[in-house]
């Protein structure tokens, strides 16, 4: 028998490395088993991650670290398994035989629970402060306390048992809230996000929704609010809600984030998108009027194919304001009829309807919005009167800062600003212009339009004393998934408002899903709801009534002895003065002082510094 050709040289150095790793790491294996750690001084050391807060705009905390303790067992010091068996199962609340099972069948080491309860450390401590429990240990660990409970939640997200995030803020900003470091080191400290979000302004809408969803015994209730100019949404609210703390207690449906990933047919707010659209391009005027007296219909000419779609009600001749007004589909429909699908579904797409905002926010759907070529007969009046095509709560906000803004498109943001531990600010957002969508004399016209739709149409319901809205409420069907035809029974009910009508400072959008109460059209239950949120907005942010002003003041006001005004010497600073401080600068002799309305000093005359001489008018301006 002949042997083959020995192996090449690097083979056999190769094999013997490899050889020598294996035998190395074989030993240290064998030396942890045969003779481990002793005696009640040893502890598992457990890496702390100091993850950051999450915070509101105004800095109140939503979402926090604290530090937590972790039961761990150590087999090889336990000297009675049935004894601490007995000990530790009240405790830990499972069932004695499955927790015996647990403990024999596991490794030496085992977690045997994950950051517990108060009772259940308070009682742990107690039996290991009697020198009972040998083989259990505490160890320190990282935990996530949200102490505004469920505001926010489905906003904030939650994190998981290694404190990661799972979903939410906790989720996308997951690697800037714990961020990753080399090495190993006892502390690792994030940065803190600010959202856009007013926690006290969240609470009271939260609480509207809340009522909303059980007056109507609805499924869900959505509502934001945004900052018209800016895009900063302060109130982001979905009831049902949870609470993070506890979220496993709560099904995917509750938890999941339905502003953000949910896609449904708007029904009629989305009016306001495809007629200004239509009105944009040129090919509908405001003046044109069209037959609205209970339905839309046509017939095809290549097919004989007739399109019908019936309306609320017969409203005769309308012009483009009777149409929101009325919120009538056989206008809209014969509207839509004055332009082709291919650039009526380009203006629509310039909306952002078809594509996501790009919201800091992970899981966003981009909704639907089939090409033109794909449409069928019946899909563009369908479309213009928001069937047959899929938006999210975000993309309606969007889409609404369009009339907002002159015609200019604002993203809509929930993070402010991003800080490290040093202090250094890492990330700074502010207005985001994403592009021109209409013209601006477009944008103002449709805006007065949907003043009188609050003022003496279907958003009636929405108006408040003293206050001029814009707006457009919405009732949408539901597909039967089973049946594919639209439910007769489900339904969404939404209203978008502006607030002022004249220059918008917030846009507030509602939906409520599947309302079964007393009715199911936006004009009559999600009206009164926008009212709500309108009313609290009011009252929370102080905006003023139709026609009053607004006085500024920079919040200074000096409260020390006012200064003196003597010929000769030099004129002084009374910026900030109250009125009742300037009454010992009167009757001074030689100088005259005049003061001119109520509150505190804004400008005077002479200039702080001028020479005061015999007979100098001194005038003090107060707001």
């Amino acid at each position: 028998m002949k042997f083959g050709p020995l192996p090449p040289r690097r083979f056999l150095i190769f094999f013997g490395v490899t050889a020598t790793l294996a035998l190395i790491l074989w030993g240290i294996y064998a030396k942890t088993m045969l003779f481990p750690p002793v005696g009640e001084g040893y502890q598992l050391r457990i890496t702390q991650v100091e993850r950051g807060p999450i915070l509101d705009r105004d800095g109140r905390l939503l979402a926090v670290t604290n530090q937590l303790q972790t039961a761990t067992l150590w087999k090889p010091q336990v000297k009675d398994p049935i004894a601490l068996v007995q000990a530790l199962a009240p405790i830990l609340g499972e069932d004695p035989a499955v927790l015996s099972r647990r403990l024999s069948a596991g490794p030496d080491f085992q977690f045997l629970k994950r950051k517990l309860s108060a009772k259940e450390l308070s009682a742990l401590q107690d039996l290991k402060a009697k020198g009972e429990l040998p083989g259990v240990h505490l160890e320190p660990e990282a935990g996530r306390s949200y102490p505004e409970g469920s505001l926010a939640a489905g906003l904030l997200g939650y994190v998981g048992i290694d404190n990661i995030g799972l979903a939410g803020i906790e989720y996308t900003f997951n690697d800037v809230l714990a961020p990753a470091v080399v090495g190993e080191p006892e502390q690792r400290t994030g940065a803190s996000v600010f959202l856009t979000i007013d926690s006290v302004l969240q609470y009271s809408v939260q609480k509207i929704a809340e009522e909303a969803l059980s007056l109507n015994q609805a499924s869900r209730v959505n509502i934001l609010v945004v900052e018209a100019t800016t895009g900063d949404l302060v109130s982001w609210v979905s009831a049902p809600g949870f609470d993070p703390n506890r979220f496993s207690s709560y099904s995917e449906e509750v938890r999941a984030n339905a502003i953000l990933t949910r896609a449904y047919e708007p029904g009629s707010v989305f009016k306001i998108f495809s007629l200004s659209t239509l009105l944009d391009a040129g090919v509908l005027k405001a003046s044109d009027t069209f037959e609205a007296n209970g339905f839309y219909e046509r017939t095809i000419a290549s097919t004989g194919e007739v399109i019908r779609i019936r309306d609320l009600a017969s409203y005769g001749r309308l012009d483009v304001a009777g149409i929101l007004e009325h919120s009538s589909n056989a206008g809209t429909g014969y509207a839509s009829d004055k332009m082709e699908p291919a650039p009526f579904e380009a203006g629509l797409r310039r909306y952002g309807f078809g594509e996501v905002t790009g919201i800091s926010l992970n899981g966003e759907t981009q909704g639907l919005l089939k090409p033109a070529s794909t449409w069928s007969a019946r899909s563009k009046p369908t479309i213009a009167m928001g069937q047959e095509i899929g938006v999210s709560a975000l993309q309606i906000v969007q889409a609404a800062t369009v009339l907002a803004n002159e015609g200019t498109m604002i993203r809509p943001q929930v993070v402010r600003k991003v800080v490290s531990s040093s202090g250094e600010i890492l990330v700074q957002n502010g207005r985001t212009e994403v592009r021109q969508v209409i013209q601006p004399r477009t944008a103002k016209m449709v805006l007065e339009m949907l003043r009188s739709t609050v003022e003496i149409g279907t958003g009636k319901r929405a108006r408040v004393e003293g206050y001029d809205l814009a707006g457009k409420t919405g009732t949408a069907q539901i597909r039967d998934p089973k049946t594919g035809r639209y439910s007769d029974k489900f339904y969404i009910a939404s209203v978008l408002l502006y607030l002022p009508a004249e220059k918008p400072r917030y846009i507030v959008y509602l939906a409520i899903e599947n309302p079964l109460g007393a009715s199911y059209l936006g004009g009559q239950i999600a009206a009164p709801v926008g009212k709500a949120v309108v009313e609290k907005l009011i009252q929370l942010r102080g905006l003023p009534k139709a026609g009053e002003g607004i006085v500024t003041h920079s919040g200074s006001a000096k409260f020390e002895a006012p200064p003196t005004l003597v010929v000769g010497d030099s004129m002084p600073d009374l910026s900030g003065l109250a009125k009742r401080g300037l009454l010992p600068l009167l009757n001074k002799p030689g100088i005259r002082v005049e003061v001119r309305g109520e509150g505190w000093v804004v400008r005077q005359t002479p200039a702080p510094g001028t020479p005061l001489t015999e007979g100098t008018l001194v005038t003090v301006e107060l707001e």
